[in-house]
């Protein structure tokens, strides 16, 4: 007997499948780059977040500290969102053929 896991895995894949079975190789290879762009610059994003979290607060009171760095820990997810929200949004153009 599959795991429910499992059988979602495979209706996954099916769909995954499915979709790029209509793109055309250059369409998959548009999409293929816009997710390496996309994913490379919120690498570089977080790399600067993540160093800014770590110096928030330095010298201060913990709680002041503690408020700046949720501050930019929020930063860093809005930061997130958008640039996947628009990548996505990209992604969708080049499977209509826009």
């Amino acid at each position: 007997m599959k795991s429910a896991l499992e059988l979602a895995l495979e209706k996954s894949e099916g769909l995954v499948d499915k979709d790029r079975a209509r793109l055309g190789p250059e369409q998959i290879a548009a999409i293929d780059e816009t997710r390496k762009t996309y994913e490379a610059r919120w690498a570089e994003q977080e790399i600067v977040l993540r160093q800014r979290i770590e110096k928030a607060g330095a010298g201060e009171d913990p709680q002041a500290a503690a408020e700046q760095r949720q501050q930019l820990q929020e930063e860093m997810k809005s930061v997130r969102e958008g640039l996947f929200a628009e990548r996505d949004e990209k992604i969708e153009a080049i499977r209509r053929g826009e």
